[in-house]
Parts: C-alpha cells; sequence; structure tokens
C-alpha cells in the first residue's frame, strides 16, 4: 500500500511537471486580474541576475490547476481561524477589507507631493479630496483587534501641509457601510455620489438629487480586487452607474467610449469606468458651463467622474502613475478654471 501511495504522489508530480512544459503558457490570471510570467520571460531574464527569480515565478503561475490550488489555500486558511488573507481582512458578514497599516503607507512620498500641490495652489484654485480606506471607515465591522492606519492623523498631517488649497474632509459622508463594494476596495455609486456631493458643497452650489441621474445596474455578479486575493468568498456586487453622455472622450489620445461596456465582460468590471486607468483622459461636454476642470487622481475617480462629467465643458483626468509629465508644466498649459485632487489617501 505505501508503495502505491508512493507511485500516485510521484506520477502526480510527473504529471503536473510535464504539463507545466507541455501545456500553452496563459497570457492572463482572471482571478487574480494580473498577467503571468511566461516562457519568454526566462529566456529574456537569462542574462540579467533574474533568471531564478523568474523561473519560480514561472512555475508558480503557470502551475496547471492553479485557480483551484488557490481557492483551496484561502479555504483552508479562513477554516483554521485565520481573517487577514493575503493582505485582505473577511468580515463577519462576508465583506472583504483591504489590509492597510501605517507601516503600509510612505508618509514622506505623500508629504512631497502635497507640497508640490501646494505650490500649485498658490496661482490656481484647487480642492483636495482624500478618500479613507474601507478599513478606516468600517473599523466596526473588521474582525476583532484588526490593526489600521490612523486616518484622522493623516490627514491632518496633509492638510497642514496644503495651506494654499481648499481641503474636503471626507470621513464623515462615507461612514456608512453602503459606500464601498463588498469584494473590492473602490466605493461605490453610493461613495462616489456623496464625494460628488461635498464637492458641491465646497464650490457652494447645489448637488443634483440623485434620482436626476437615472442610475442603471449594469452588473449584478462583480467581484473585485478584494476578492482576488480571497477567492473563495461567495460575496458579489453590483454595478450601477448614472446614465449620462458627453459629446467626447479621449484617453492618451485615442477616442474611447465614456463607459466600455466590453469591460463588463471580463473579470475587472470596474473598468466599465472610462475603460480603466490611463494616464491622460480627456472629457469633452458641449452642454457644459464653459469651464475647464483638472482632476489629479487614482481610480477613485473613475466612479466619481461620471456624476460631474455633464457639468463642465471640459474634464482632464490627469493619473500621474501612468504618464510622464511635468504636473507644474501641465497645469500652466492647460490653465484649468479649477483642479480636484482625488486620491485615496495612502497613495
Amino acid at each position: 500500500m505505501k508503495k502505491l501511495i508512493s507511485f500516485l504522489f510521484i506520477a502526480v508530480i510527473f504529471i503536473n511537471s510535464a504539463a507545466l512544459f507541455i501545456l500553452p503558457d496563459a497570457d492572463v490570471s482572471e482571478l487574480e486580474n494580473r498577467s503571468l510570467t511566461k516562457r519568454k520571460d526566462i529566456s529574456l531574464n537569462f542574462l540579467d541576475g533574474e533568471f531564478q527569480n523568474t523561473v519560480e515565478s514561472f512555475v508558480s503561475d503557470q502551475f496547471p490547476l492553479r485557480d483551484k490550488l488557490i481557492y483551496l489555500h484561502t479555504g483552508m486558511l479562513y477554516a483554521s481561524g485565520q481573517r487577514e488573507i493575503d493582505g485582505a481582512y473577511v468580515c463577519d458578514d462576508g465583506r472583504l477589507v483591504q489590509y492597510v497599516t501605517d507601516s503600509d503607507i510612505n508618509r514622506a512620498t505623500l508629504t512631497s507631493y502635497a507640497k508640490k500641490v501646494n505650490k500649485i495652489a498658490e496661482k490656481n484654485t484647487v480642492y483636495v479630496m482624500y478618500v479613507p480606506s474601507a478599513c478606516v471607515e468600517l473599523k466596526e465591522k473588521m474582525p476583532g483587534s484588526a490593526p489600521t492606519y490612523s486616518y484622522n492623523e493623516l490627514y491632518e498631517e496633509l492638510i497642514s501641509t496644503l495651506s494654499n488649497a481648499k481641503p474636503i474632509d471626507l470621513s464623515e459622508a462615507l461612514s456608512d457601510e453602503d459606500c464601498f463594494y463588498r469584494t473590492d476596495h473602490h466605493w461605490n455609486y453610493s461613495g462616489a455620489y456623496r464625494a460628488y456631493c461635498a464637492f458641491c458643497e465646497a464650490k457652494g452650489v447645489s448637488a443634483k438629487p440623485l434620482e436626476s441621474f437615472n442610475l442603471k445596474t449594469v452588473s449584478t455578479d462583480f467581484r473585485g480586487t478584494l476578492f482576488s486575493k480571497v477567492p473563495f468568498s461567495k460575496q458579489t456586487d453590483e454595478i450601477i452607474i448614472p446614465d449620462i453622455s458627453v459629446s467626447e472622450m479621449t484617453a492618451d489620445g485615442v477616442e474611447t467610449p465614456f463607459y466600455s461596456y466590453k469591460a463588463l465582460e471580463k473579470k475587472d468590471k470596474y473598468n466599465v469606468f472610462q475603460g480603466g486607468n490611463h494616464g491622460i483622459v480627456e472629457i469633452t461636454n458641449e452642454n457644459g458651463n464653459g469651464k475647464t476642470l483638472l482632476i489629479l487622481k487614482d481610480s477613485f475617480a473613475n466612479s466619481f467622474v461620471p456624476f460631474i462629467a455633464e457639468e463642465y465643458s471640459k474634464i482632464v483626468m490627469l493619473d500621474e502613475r501612468y504618464t510622464f509629465v511635468s504636473l507644474e508644466s501641465f497645469v500652466d498649459t492647460l490653465s484649468p478654471d479649477e483642479i480636484l485632487v482625488l486620491r485615496e489617501i495612502i497613495n
């Protein structure tokens, strides 16, 4: 019997190892929403000192039945009582919340960027809207004694640097659990709308009522970035969008639909908003107010901008993670009427 078990064990290893090099390489992991290491990456890294690391990544990424093993692994961790799994907290009701503590935050980088924005605010009207993470807003839902970062301390530190800008504190507006997706780290339509209302209040204008946006549900089975970390969760989310239209939108110079409905056929359905992240997005609206708004953003802005897209004649969204520009020169060239910094506070 022992010989049979040993034989089967060796056979499984042999078959999986053979399959690893016989089966075609997978390009991406839909579950994890990322590109996978392939054979060509091994050859490219043969001479640059990364050969061993690349081989290990290739074996891990291309291992047969990989997704099923990930499901099994996370399920076993949860069954053993673990509630922080691969960077996500699993709450008692099944909600997933991103794991962020003070040690995950580079305060020097955040302060440096705040100083850059403050200099721009000397000559421009600048609003700063930092988004608190769900782990801060939903602390009562978190597993017992789960550590998080201090939003209030970080917010006050950054705002003290932004003396020329107009801060908008969203912590109270987003304190409702219905403001965030249950399987993704972003806010949902409710959180984005509350941010829109806060922005309008800061500008001294009236926000449109939610019902005026003709909301429509475009997905009922969204499973986002946190589900990719803890894929055994049975939670799903709805993606609800304002039914609006704009005259034209370009993403990095290419004309693109404002809503990318093709993204709803893929894993990362949040990319329905402008087709995902781009370096520079320009939205024009012939019926706008004649003003130009520049948004210095991360991905939270993608689902926020539908609520203001019909108001401005031109909105430019600059995501500095995806393009290399001099921020001061970009602002001087564009000469916007208003600037909005909209980013999760930890970014």
